[in-house]
Order: C-alpha cells, then structure tokens, then sequence
C-alpha cells in the first residue's frame, strides 16, 4: 500500500494506461505477423486483454488503500449532497454548532476554574491544612502557627512533599518618589517561590536567600499590576520603591496567571523575621502544602490531626477547646463558601458543576435536532438509497456514506462552534463578578484565571464532534438502510405511513422539549431569585452613598481592629476627614458608623427592658446624627440622635420597629430604658449600661437575604465607629480620588481598606452570585428555545411535506382548511404535551439539585413551573403553524399529482 499513490492517483493511473497500451500495441503486432489483420489482431488484443479500466481499477486497489479512497469518494459526495441543500445545511451547522459552542464554553469555566486555577507545579496536589471548631460546625479556618512552628510542623509531616508559610493578604502603600500606590501584599516565607515552580515573566521570584538575615529588601508584582499601574513598563525591574516606609527593590514580575499565597495579592514580600520567640512579635502564618504522589487528603487529614494536637499542647491559647485538623484541596477551599467572606446563595463549585451540566443537556438538545432533520432527510432520500442498493452498494457502505455526511456537517460544526466558543468566553469572562473583600471566594475568578481555548478545551471540542457525529448520522443512518427498498423502487415511497415512519423522529422532538423544560425552569428559578433579592426592602437607600474606610497603614492586615480603629488618634483623624469632606460641593451628608449598611451588626449583646420578662439579642449599631440622612431611614416614632448627643456621648438609642414589638407590644417605646448586658464602649469595658429610648425607624435588613433582626443605634462617641458614609449628588464612583486626596492630606500614612459606592457592596456581596447564574443560564435557556423551535419547525414541516399526497386526497374528498389546520396542529401539539409532562416530571426530581442558588421560593415553585409550560407551550405552536399554514394551502390536484 501507498500513501504515495492515493496522492497523485491520476498520474499514476496515466502510467498504469500507458503500460497496458504498450501491451495491447506489442500483442497487437504479434497477432499480425501471426497473418492477421490489423483490425482482427486489435480485437484478439482487446479480447486477450479484457477490461483495460477494471484492470487499472484492481492493479490500483491492490497497490494503495482502497478503503481511504472510498472514503473520500463519499466524503466530496456528502458535500456535494449538503451543498445541494443549503437550508438544511445552515439550520443544521448553526444547531450543531450552538451545542458545540456552548458546552466548550461550560466546559472551558468548569476546567479552568476547578482544575487550571492555578499557574503551579502540580497544582492538583496543592493542599491546605485547617482547622475545625467541633463545639461550632461552621467556625473553619486555615491552620496558622509561628515561624518557628513551621520547622516543627515539616520534621512531623509524613504527607506532603513540602509546606511553605504565608501572611493572609493586607495592604501597603508604595511610593516611587512621585506618586503613590495602594496594592494588597503577600508575605510568604522565602522558599514559597521556589515551591510554586513558575518562573517569573521578568527578573525572579522571591529567593530563599531574600529571607536571611542582612538580605537586601526586595519584592515581587503580578502581572496584572504591571500591567494596569506601570503600563507594561519593563524598565522598573530593579528599580528601588518605598514600601511602608521601607525602601525594597523590585527583583521580578510574576506572569499572567500566577495566583499565589491569598487571591488578592498584588505584590509579594519576603518573611523575614529576626526576633525571638520569647519578644512576642514572631509573626503568625497560614500553610500550604503540596501532598506527595499517592497521598489522600484522607491520610493527611489523619497525619495533621496528630501535628495539629501537639501544637495545641504547646499553645493552648491559640485553638479552640475542642477541634480537629482535617486537609482540604486548595481548589475547593477557595472555590467554596468557606474560603471567607460574605455568606452566598451557591458554593462556586456547585455552580460551576450545573453549568456543565446545563451545557451537556443543551447539546443533547442540539444533537436531538440534528438527528431528526437527518431523519427526516434519509426519509426523503429512500429511494436514492434504494437505487444504491440496487447497484451493489451494501448496508454497510450505505451507513458509512450517511455517517460521513452527518461528520461533514459536524466538523464544519465544530469550527463554527469553536468562534462562538471564543466570543462566548469574552461574554463570560466579563460577567465574572469583581474581587472584592468580603467576597473572596469570588477571587481567583476575577483575578489571573484565564478562560480561553486551551489545549484540553480544544481537545473536547474535538470529543464533542465525535459525539456528535455518531449521536445525529448513527440512528438516522440504521433508520435508513433497515426500511425495505422495494417498495421504494416500485413507487414514491412518499405519503405511505408518513408519520407512522416518524416514531423516532416524534420521541426525539419529545426529548428535546422534556430537556428544555428542565433548563428553563432551572433558569427561570435563578431569574426570580435574582428579581426577588434586588427588590426586598432593604429598610435604607443604598443609592449614591459612598463608603470609606481607612486606618494607619503600619501594622495593618484585612482583619478590622475595632481597637485600632476607634483610637482616640484615629478618631480625631476621621472627625478632621469628615469636616473636609462636608465642604466638597458634590457631598451631600456625611455620617460616621461602624459597619457596612445591610452587612451588620450581626448578633449582638443580650438587651431588654425594665419588667420585661425576657431578653434578646440585638445588634448594635454606633453611628452619628447624620446617619439617618445619609442612608434615608424611615423614621417612624420619636426622633433621630442630636448633634448634641453625639457629641457629648450620652446614653441614648433608636430602635428598630423589630425591637419596639418584641418588648412593647403596640406600646410607645419612647422615653423608655433599654438594658444593654455587658455593653463594651469607648470608655466602658463589658458592663451591663442602660440607653433611653428616644425614636423608633422602620427595620432595616442586617443581611438581604435574612428576616431584619433586633437593632439599636447608639451615638458613635459611646461606641465608637470608623466607616464614612457619603450622600453625593454625583455617582460615588466619581469622587473616590477626590476622598483619598482629603484623607492624604490629613494624614499621608494612612491607608484604605475600601472607598467604593455601597450598591458595589450589595453586588459583590449579595447580588454577584445569583447575576452570574442567571448571566449563564438564562442564554442557554433561551439557546434550548430556538432549538425547540427548530426542531419542532422542521418535523412538523417534513410530516407535512410527506403527507402532501395523504392532504390532498382529504381535501379532494370534501376536507376544509380549517381541518387540516386542526390535524397539523393537533399532532403537533401532542408531542409538545407529552414533552412537557415528562420536563416537568424530571424538573421536579431534578431542582433540588439547585435549591442552594435560589432563594426566596422553593425549588419546586409552582409560577415558575406554569411560565415555563405556557411558554414553551406558545413557542411550539407558533412552530407548528407555520407548516399548518402551509398544508392548509395545498392545491388537491397538485397533490393527488405529488411524487
């Protein structure tokens, strides 16, 4: 066999013709000096010869590979039938390719988010111990220990191949001498770089000798902080900053990707510890690990239990009472809801898994589609294949030649599907939600993760068109080639049990709608989620309020130090900010508190009042006289705290309508007395304190997605606050800079934890997770729609074109227009009943799989269910009409004509 040959076949079967010429040439010549005429010795040639073209035929079958050149015979065969018909081929591409394209993209999110988050070596076996308080199921936290303890902790271990220490992110300010930048630092320990095995885009990583003794300070930035701060600037490699005062050179610019040691970092900072352990001023770290190859989280779980206990014997203090130490995979640690931060309605993971799914159910609708458009075409193509079949092709030819039509259509699929694969990915890329604290879960998504056509997303691409090609060309193809051809050689072999033929063709439009049932059910449950959690009456206005915290920046790590916060420098600092910033033109009201709006107090002290027979606990919440304009409380009994009261720090309160009814009734709470038991305050340490009662305002929600709980608002001076609230007559967004400028200038040291607009906060925090559900899933619902549409549309228009004969002999014997309208419509809407009854059947099994991403209704909410069947339910008809119309308008004697 050749490769050779099948590639320049017409020259060598040119040879092949000359030699067999030659041959008849010499024959012929022999025969005539044999005394034969030319003409007798030519036709003795001939006959001696035999078939020239079949000898050429056989000599190159058995000299190259017979069944390649069958196959690309019925490869330009299948284009030239698929070019033939460019409706059916654009319908069917575009529905290939919107499976194909779709689930790339699920599958795309799903591989780089679970399983290619991190630029490391060997990232699946990055691991983090934590730890566990049993006497509190939900207290989880990362294992940290001392410096020192890191030594300890590595001579025990018997699992991991390595454990470096990191910092959890803070932030720093850094100065190049004319301008100066805010980022969020690492500090890892010196061997950290080395452990994570990337090597930097510029310069190098942090080295184990940056973390001696006398080492030079030096740093490391991301790659996307290059990028956006210093526009790519590759001449400030080497270049000395002031860090927190300290001056530190940069040695190297991580590449794109690279996440390492908190999902925040921006730059990253060697440990470097010189006290003694006795001094107290050792630093505490977190741990990383990566788990030799073989090992279980299991048998680390069990070896760090051990490890964890003697360091609890050594320090007591620094664990709970009861605990356990377990290991978790450092994917499902950051992807799920107890890496930190606010509370969501889904764990990411969750999420990202019924995306794939959703994905995997949308191309089975598409292949479902294709496959009955195929059918339906091998229908009406019988009796080319009866004729075939007549001339010597086998089953097995047949269903090869069908195949190969159905993967042309596929291919072309998958290169269609692969460009809206590309834009879908953007799309996604940009309703990813923001990093923010308190949403760090959110991190690794916002931040290097790249979502693109990789290699192993390429690869299931390719997978998919496999799949594709054998689910759509298969079950048409057998369908086609087990009919019995003689009827189709004696006849049309149209008209005859049209639809009683269309069995497969029927269950498969059954399938397709059950399947879009379920997506848009699921989609439409995310969808009233969405609606219900942005319009709950959060009791406040979040609109145009900007809020603004800022603390010394020495010594400062993401944890709020109430202590810190409410010094009394840092108090005096915040009042000359506030009285700045009253004067901006664009500034409306400023106010002082001590938590984010629709984010706290959270569960406070126990309170009651005098008689009542029982306490509860209430959040308490410190804020001045002008919270109440800035946020736009309801204010529904009694009056806000005054100027005065706040100022000289008297003991009053506003509660909440919540409060009011529990220890009131329908009473007048005004004037009364509230008991705060073991009230902490400026200058009161844990003791029970009595505030009198002065107002009563509407309640307002401590978390949107809770019922309002019991709140008291205090005068900030008796408690103290750090949080500025801002009413601008502007977009909050707008005046940031403007607001750092006014602090810098008050003081230059001192550093922002956040300066954004409050509905930045209710998004990141509350609003992201359920957007991006419905972002993700409301297109593809709406994909599975059009696919319905289609697929409804094309079996409906089939049956009819294959009962045009059946149509006009009804309407020649007395049938109305009306009536065949019905028949068409009614068999159409039969199989849209059956489809919805077994979606709704599988929906109601299927949902609770989704109840943690909704909130607000049940997993089995009955509207939803209703919307989504009269919904489908119109769609499907509306498809079904078009065919109806157009089997109303047969003319009965160019049907009874019809072939």
């Amino acid at each position: 066999m050749s490769w050779r040959r099948f590639f320049r076949r017409s020259k060598w079967d040119e040879e092949r013709a000359r030699e067999l010429a030659s041959y008849l040439e010499t024959e012929t010549e022999e025969n005539i000096a044999r005394g034969m005429t030319r003409e007798e010795a030519r036709r003795t040639a001939h006959i001696k010869l035999g078939n020239a073209t079949r000898i050429r035929e056989e000599i190159y079958e058995m000299n190259s590979i017979g069944w390649l050149e069958t196959l690309w015979q019925d490869l330009r065969y299948g284009v030239r039938v698929l070019r033939k018909a460019p409706g059916f081929t654009t319908v069917a591409v575009l529905t290939l390719a919107l499976g194909i394209g779709a689930s790339t993209v699920g599958f795309s999110v799903f591989y780089n988010l679970l399983f290619n988050a991190f630029a490391a070596k060997n990232a699946s076996r990055l691991a983090v111990p934590i730890v566990l308080d049993t006497s509190s199921p939900g207290d989880i936290r990362p294992l940290s220990c001392s410096v020192s303890d890191l030594d300890l902790v590595r001579q025990q271990n018997q699992v991991f191949e390595n454990i470096v220490g990191y910092i959890p992110v803070g932030m720093v300010l850094l100065n190049d001498g004319s301008q100066t930048y805010q980022f969020y630092d690492g500090r890892v320990t010196s061997d950290a770089f080395e452990f994570y095995g990337v090597p930097a885009l510029l310069g190098r990583g942090i080295a184990p000798q940056d973390g001696k003794t006398g080492a030079p300070p030096v740093f490391v930035m991301s790659y996307k902080t290059w990028k956006g701060s210093f526009n790519g600037d590759p001449k400030i490699l080497g270049k000395t900053y002031t860090v927190d005062d300290e001056p530190r050179m940069l040695v190297g610019v991580m590449p794109p990707r690279f996440q390492a040691f908190g999902p925040l970092a921006q730059i990253w900072i060697p440990v470097t510890w010189t006290h003694a352990p006795s001094s107290g001023n050792e630093p505490e770290i977190n741990l990383l690990g990566r788990l030799k190859p073989g090992a279980t989280l299991q048998a680390a779980s069990s070896n760090f239990d051990v490890i964890v206990k003697r360091l609890a014997a050594l320090h007591p203090d620094d664990f709970p009472k009861h605990f356990a130490a377990r290991v978790e995979s450092a994917d499902d640690l950051l992807m799920g809801p107890q890496a930190g931060g606010a509370a969501s309605f889904s764990d990411m993971k969750d999420l990202v898994y019924d995306l794939l799914v959703t994905v995997m159910i949308l191309l089975l609708i598409a292949c479902s589609n294709v496959a009955n458009l195929l059918l339906a075409r091998a229908t009406v193509r019988r009796k080319e294949i009866a004729v075939r079949a007549a001339l010597g092709a086998t089953r097995r030819r047949l269903v090869r030649q069908l195949l190969v039509e159905s993967s042309v259509l596929a291919i072309a699929s998958c290169v269609v599907g692969c460009v809206f694969a590309w834009f879908g990915m953007k799309i996604v890329a940009t309703a990813l939600p923001d990093v923010g604290r308190g949403a760090s879960y959110w991190a690794y998504i916002g931040g290097e993760v790249s979502i693109g056509l990789n290699i192993p997303v390429l690869a299931f691409a390719i997978l998919v068109t496999l799949f594709t090609t054998m689910i759509c060309g298969l079950a048409p193809a057998l369908h086609a080639v087990r009919a019995d051809m003689q009827p189709q050689l004696s006849g049309s072999g149209r008209g005859m049990r049209a639809f009683g033929h269309g069995k497969l063709r029927a269950g498969l439009v059954i399938g397709e709608v059950a399947l879009s049932i379920v997506l848009l059910v699921g989609a439409g449950l995310m969808i009233r989620t969405l609606f219900l959690l942005t319009h709950v009456d959060l009791g406040f206005n979040p609109k145009n309020v900007l809020l603004v915290l800022f603390m010394p920046s020495r010594g400062y790590d993401l944890g709020v130090d109430r202590a810190k916060a409410t010094s009394a420098e840092g108090m005096a600092t915040l009042r000359e900010v506030a009285d700045r910033l009253k004067t901006l033109p664009d500034v409306m009201d400023v106010a002082v508190e001590d938590t984010i709006p629709g984010y706290g107090p959270g569960d406070g002290p126990e309170v009651t009042v005098p008689g009542a027979g029982h306490a509860e606990k209430a959040g308490l919440l410190a804020c001045d006289q002008g919270f109440l304009r800035t946020v736009e409380l309801r204010l529904t009994q009694g009056r806000w705290l005054s100027r005065d009261e706040v100022q000289t720090a008297r003991h009053v309160a506003v509660i909440n309508q919540k409060l009011a009814h529990d220890f009131f009734g329908g009473g007048n709470p005004v004037g009364q007395e509230l008991d705060v038991k073991k009230f902490k305050g400026v200058s009161i340490s844990s003791q029970d304190t009595y505030f009198e009662i002065v107002g009563v305002v509407a309640d307002i929600k401590s978390r949107p997605e809770k019922p309002a709980m019991p709140m008291a608002f205090v005068p900030v001076t008796v408690r103290g606050g750090f949080i500025l609230l801002l009413k601008t007559r502007v977009a909050p967004a707008s005046l940031v800079r403007t607001v750092q400028k006014q602090v810098w200038a008050v003081n230059r040291d001192e550093i922002f934890v956040f300066s954004k607009p409050l509905t930045d906060f209710l998004h990141e925090l509350t609003y992201a997770t359920p957007e991006f559900g419905v972002t993700t899933f409301a297109p593809l619902a709406g994909i599975a729609i059009l696919l319905v549409i289609a697929g409804v549309f094309s079996v409906m228009a089939y049956t009819v074109s294959l009962q045009t004969h059946e149509i006009g002999i009804r309407m020649a014997l007395g049938a109305q227009q009306s009536n065949i309208l019905k028949m068409v419509l009614g068999r159409g809407l039969r199989l849209i009943v059956a489809g919805i009854v077994v979606g709704v059947v599988v929906s109601l099994g299927l949902t609770r799989f989704i109840a943690s991403q909704i909130w607000g209704i049940s997993a089995t909410d009955p509207w939803t269910f209703a919307a989504v069947t009269i919904l489908l339910t119109i769609v499907a008809l509306m498809a079904c009409y078009i065919p109806a119309r157009r089997a109303m308008r047969v003319d009965p004697m160019e049907a009874l004509r019809y072939e």
